[in-house]
This record gives C-alpha cells, structure tokens and sequence, in this order.
C-alpha cells in the first residue's frame, strides 16, 4: 500500500508558536451560529436567507463549518474595533464554483468618492483575489491576486495589512501567495460610512456577491501576524493555537489499493508546545476492510508518531472509505475523526477515445486489462450514432489480468455516401468502475460534386448551380459591375437590404466552403455579407457562420458551436472601396476553421467544438447582404458578387482557381473524381474506366470485389484533362463482379 503524501506532509509541517504584539479582536467558529468565540462580544447574525451550520469542518482542529447555499448571510454590526488600521484576516474557504466575485468576507464602505476596507474574492477569473480600498476622494480597490480557486476543497485564505511598513499581504493554505509594499494601500472601513462586516457577501450593503459554498473558523487580528503565526492557525486551527498538547491530523487521507492485504502508517503530530500527546483508543468501528494494528506511545511536542492500519480487501472491488476514530489527551478536542478512503480498480479496461479511419475502410484498436489481479471479461460491443449502420465491429471477448492485450478490429461501409462519418463504440466489461468504455469512430469518403450553390448576383439572386436554392431581394439592390471580367456584374446593397435564400439543410453542411467577392463602402457596425446561423434566446445556444467587418476594422469569421458564445477568427483589415476575394472554410475531421482573404491564408485554428449548422434547433435562412438569424440588423454596405457554397472544405489552390475562374469556372466542383462509365473490353479480362478529372491532376485507382478490401491498381494515374481513361489488364478470370474507385493524390 502507497500513501498519497503531497496533501499529508503539508498538513504536518513544522508547527511554531507565535508571540504577537497585537490580540485577537474576534473569532466566529460557525460550528453551531454567528457567536463570536473570543469573548469580545462581536456576535453576528443570519440575514438574507439561509446559513446552514454543523457542516463539516475543513480540518481536525476546527470543529463544523457553515454552509452558505443561497443569499443568505452572516451581518456583524459596524464596530472600530473590527476594522484596525493594522490587521490580520484568516478564514477557510470551500468554494463550490469560480466566478460571479463571491466573497466569503467583506469589511467596506463604498461611496461614490471613495472606497475603505477589504474584501476577499473568488474571483470572475477563477481566482482568489485580496481587495482593499485606498480611500478618497479619488480611492479605488487595490487588488491583490492570490492563485487558482480549486471547487469543493478547503483552502485556508489569510490577508494582511501592516500599517507600520505599507505592507500588504495574502497568504493561501499557510504560504505567502503575494505581497506588495506602497503607501495608501488600506483605509479602515467607518472612515466615511459605518457599514457591517459580512461573512459570506461582498457588497458593503452585503446584498450581492454572495458566496456559494462553505467558510469555518473566521478571526480577525488587530496586528499583521507573521507566516509562522499564520501556519500555526491553519493547522491547529484559532483556539487550537492555544491547545497542550494538540492533535494535529489531516482531515482525510486517500490511499493506493491494488487488492491484496496491506498496510499503511499515518503520522500523527504533537502541536502543542510543553505535553506529550498520548493516544488512547483508534477505531474504525464496525468496518470489517480496515483496522488498527499497532499505537505510538507519548508523542513529545513537535514530533511526530504512527497509527499502524490494515487494510484486507476481502475479495471486494471498487470504492473503498471508513471514518477512523482517534480519542487522545488534547487539550480542546479530545476525539477527532479522519476520513480514510481509497479505490481497488482490478480489472481495468485502457483504450483509445477515438479511431480515425481516414479514407481506408478498416482500422484496428488495441485494448488492454491494466488490472493487477484479474481478468476483463467483454460483453458487449455497441455501435451507435448518426452513421452507426455504416461501421461494424469485433474484438476479444476477455483479457487477461497484468497487461493483456488485445485487438478490436472496425470496418466501414459509406454505402455509397460522401463526406465525413461518425459513430461511438460502446465496449462493455466487467471493469468494476468504469463497465462502458466509449471510443469516437470516424471515416472519410472523398466528395464528388461539391458545389452545393451559386449567386453571380449579376441581376437577382437566382442560383445558378442547377440545385433551386434561389433567393429572394429584401429592400433596394442595383446591379453594378461586377470584381473582374470572370464574374459577371454585382449587386450594390444600400445598408438595409439582403437576399434571404430558404433554409434547407443541404445549405448547412458539416464541413463548408464559402467564396465571395465584397467591396466595403464602410467598416465597423458587424456588417456581415453572408450568414447563416440560428442564435437560440439570444445567445444561449449559437450554431452556424458568419463572417462580419467588425467594429475593429477587420473582416472576421465566426462559428457558433451549439453553445453560448461564438468562436471569432480574425483576418485582414478591411480595405473600403476595394473588392476583396473573401473564401471561410471548416473541416470536421481535423476540426480546422480558415479565412481566405485575396487567396492567401490569413488565420486558421484547430480546435474541438467549433462549428455546429445552423438548423441543429432553429432553421433560420442564410442571408446575403445581413448578419442577423432573423436577417433585420447587420446589413452590409457596399458591393457584393459571386458567392460560392460548397459541401467540403477547399484547398488553397482551390481557392485562388476560384478567384481567377470565378465560381462558374471551377470545373474541379462538379468533375472531380466522378467515375462516368465502365466498359469491358477491348481485350479479354481488361475493363476501362473513364471518369471526369481536373487538368494537371493525378490520380489513384482502386478495385474491389466485395467493397471492404480494395486494392491498388496504380497510385500515378495522370489527368488527361476534363475526362480520364484507365485500363485495368489485371482482372482475374471468371471474376462475377468488380468495383472501382478513384482518389485524388
């Protein structure tokens, strides 16, 4: 058995007295209400909502916590004597999330003129934040960062202010996380305004940036303690800063299992400063997987012993967790309670998360059992998802314990479709934590006739692709000359006016291609010149493109991904008066947004959940000349022609053959890579393929008998311009039938 020691040794470092000058103004426990502990009669009281106390504590040492689950709060009434000119500020802090600058405590005042006080933050960066005001009339809040909040884990917060040397401190569990030395870095709250001091809210009327989580053993010092003096109160928490002898245990302990009987000793310390420590009892109770083998005797101040624990798995797997009872002489609390848990995962099923076929149709997945002890029996192996019909699947039913291995094998079938295709596979096993292991399947089959649609845009806004997706003119557009002698004439839109084209989920496909040539009368003001997105309850779940001259001055991209938000891609400048050959693309399988500006590649990104089409949950039209979902804000000014779609993500050749060509010159959309006829002969066993090619092109030729294994025919196949022939002289004798496919190299 291995001991987890990173958090444990933390726990047990050197514990120092501390002699300060200063004393202990108030301490709220929060083990049972607001009451303050120290005897100065600083008590608070719940406000605003609920305040749930006898939660657990953060430590041994520190008795219960306080849960803070709605807006309520803890208000202590406005005394000087809780706002020093010098001070100290500890407290324990469980977050339960990062953002909406959540205060677990808050001495202010905030006029209009001027800020006084101090604030601890969870901040809307995810991070712990020391804030203090500089007074007035010209103050404003000194901030003081202090690291990354971690959710649903104790963290001991502590910040300070030494008057003497302008010196201003924040210490998280137990280190200094950052100080800085300056004049009028703190004024006292009550210097203007007489404002509560708050537990578990930030607003000096404490009605706001209310905490979400748990705070225990809150104190507040009228002098800057020391890091020592800080350490000692983290660890034996406020009164057990005073405790003879004191126990001194993390709250928790987790341990490595792996299913055999073992054993494990925890270190208890003596933080006390003159007694010895004697443990007298150390039970699990009725717990029959753990037990005490063996007790240390008198533990001298500052030194450390060892609880002996057994742990016998009893054949059991999985979760494994029980509550150790300690009865000892410390002085504030004589039994203490830590937590020990730890996980036996034998067998265990490792395997990729994703198997990418590519353009293959057959791919292979190696799996193995990294339990120790026991063998991985599989029973099952599910496909599902969009294309699951398309993938087939076999593999092992077992492995054996210690690393065995085995190979899951996946084939494809596109039946007869293009473009990408995806699929999830479901292993299912006797793996006792997790039974259903999920692998994301996808293949590519290369797109024949790309061109979904066209708008040359030289009168209205037919589409000249042969599909019907013509669109109607909203508001006033005139023809004007079109970007060059290849595209025709253009259409002028005014500022208020579009082309609204029918939604239809062909226009929405997953990997895209636009082309267009835009000529900006202005910049800024979002104005888009081609979108389609849907944009669910403004903004709560976006999908679809846009591409926008934006308020900075820049032609910019944007993708919705079914989430709030859009993902932004900034290119170019936008250049007025200018026509500029604009061409945005995705690709789903590597997941790659690019921007095209005149041909070259001004930006591109890779990265997960990028792009969802518009039509997920809304069908909204695709709009030519606006940027709205609804078409009625973002208009466009300026001229715009020959706009290209296109089901697959372009080349940068591609591209640049567009702007030269024009869309209608693109012969690569419609001819590339389509098998035209078959024919047997002339010879006996030849067969002679003729498909439509690009000029300059190369090919390769494929041939199946049964669709799954395809083998090479020749890999260097050269375009004889619009239409290509290619005989095969290798065919078998009495072959019943043969099936051929061609890819571009």
């Amino acid at each position: 058995m291995r001991m987890k020691f990173s958090s444990l040794l933390s726990s047990l470092s050197a514990l120092l007295p501390f002699a300060a000058s200063g004393a202990l103004v108030a301490h709220y426990p929060l083990d049972t209400d607001a009451s303050d502990a120290s005897g100065n009669g600083y008590d608070g009281f719940v406000v605003g909502g609920s305040v749930n106390f006898g939660q657990p504590g953060a430590n041994g040492n520190t008795g219960s916590s306080a849960a803070f689950p709605d807006e309520g709060h803890i208000d202590v009434p406005f005394n000087s004597a809780l706002n020093p000119t010098s001070y100290t500020v500890t407290l324990w802090a469980n977050a339960s999330s990062t953002n909406g600058f959540a205060s677990p405590i808050t001495s202010r005042d905030d006029t209009p003129d001027s800020v006084h006080g101090f604030i601890v933050y969870n901040d809307n960066n995810g991070n712990w934040n020391n804030w203090t005001g500089t007074g007035g009339p010209s103050g404003s809040w000194d901030q003081l960062p202090g690291g990354a909040v971690s959710t649903d884990t104790w963290t001991h917060l502590a910040l300070s202010y030494d008057a003497a040397t302008n010196t201003k401190s924040f210490y998280v569990d137990g280190s200094l996380a950052g100080s800085k030395d300056a004049g009028a870095l703190y004024s006292p709250n009550g210097t203007v305004e007489s404002e509560d001091l708050h537990i578990g809210s930030g607003a000096d009327s404490g009605q706001t940036f209310y905490f979400s989580g748990n705070i225990d053993d809150v104190s507040i010092w009228n002098t800057a303690l020391d890091e020592a003096a800080i350490l000692n109160i983290k660890d034996n928490g406020v009164a057990g800063g005073r405790a003879d002898p004191a126990l001194s245990t993390p709250s928790s302990v987790e341990i490595d299992l792996d299913g055999t009987i073992q054993s494990l000793d925890l270190p208890i310390k003596n933080g006390g400063q003159t007694q010895l420590l004697n443990i007298s009892a150390a039970t699990f109770g009725d717990d029959a997987n753990f037990s005490v083998s063996s007790l240390p005797g008198g533990i001298a101040p500052g030194q450390t012993g060892n609880i002996t624990i057994a742990f016998n798995p009893l054949g059991a797997n999985g979760e494994f967790s029980a509550d150790l009872q300690i009865t000892s002489n410390d002085s504030l609390t004589a039994a203490r309670i830590i937590s020990v848990s730890g996980v036996i995962h034998d067998p265990m099923l490792v395997s990729d998360q994703t198997l990418n076929l590519g353009e293959t149709d057959n791919g292979s997945l190696t799996i193995t059992n990294s339990g120790a002890t026991r063998g991985l029996n599989i029973s099952d192996y599910n496909i599902t998802g969009p294309d699951a019909e398309k993938f087939k699947v076999t593999g092992p039913a077992s492995l054996t314990a210690g690393g065995g291995t085995g190979s899951v094998e996946v084939t494809f079938d596109s039946q007869g479709g293009e473009g990408t295709f995806t699929a999830s596979l479901e292993i299912v096993s006797d793996d006792p934590l997790v039974p259903n292991a999920v692998v994301a399947l996808s293949a590519q089959v290369p797109i024949g006739d790309v061109l979904v649609a066209w708008w040359p845009l030289d009168i209205d806004g037919t589409d000249a692709s042969g599909n019907g997706f013509d669109g109607t003119i909203e508001g006033s557009v005139t023809p004007a000359e079109g970007a060059n002698a290849t595209t025709g004439g253009s259409l002028t839109f005014d500022g208020g006016s579009r082309i609204d084209v029918p939604f239809d989920q062909y226009l929405n496909p997953t990997d895209f291609t636009v082309t267009m040539w835009a000529n900006a009368s202005t910049t800024g003001g979002f104005a888009s010149p081609i979108t389609s997105r849907d944009d669910v309850n403004g903004g709560e779940s976006t999908h679809g493109f846009i591409i926008y001259n934006d308020n900075g001055g820049s032609w910019n991209f944007w993708t919705g991904d079914g989430n709030p938000g859009w993902d932004t891609l900034p290119a170019d400048p936008v250049l007025t008066d200018t026509w500029t050959h604009l061409a945005i693309s995705y690709d789903s399988l590597t997941e790659t947004k690019s921007f095209y500006v005149d041909g070259v590649l001004s930006a591109s990104e890779t990265a997960a959940n990028q792009y969802s089409p518009n039509g997920t949950v809304e069908m909204e039209n695709l709009h030519i000349g606006s940027g709205a979902d609804s078409g009625q804000t973002f208009y466009f000014s300026g001229n715009i022609d020959d706009v290209g779609l296109f089901r697959a993500a372009l080349s940068e050749q591609d591209i640049n053959t567009i702007i030269t060509n024009g869309v209608g010159g693109f012969t690569g959309a419609a001819r590339d890579l389509v098998i035209t006829a078959l024919n047997l002969g002339p010879g006996d066993g030849q067969v002679t393929i003729t498909f439509d090619s690009v000029s300059n092109a190369t090919y390769i030729v494929e041939r199946s008998t049964d669709l799954i294994i395809w083998d090479e025919l020749n890999d260097f196949v050269n375009s004889d311009g619009e239409t290509t022939t290619f005989t095969d002289l290798s065919l078998p004798a009495g072959t019943a039938k043969v099936f051929y496919r061609v890819r571009s190299l």
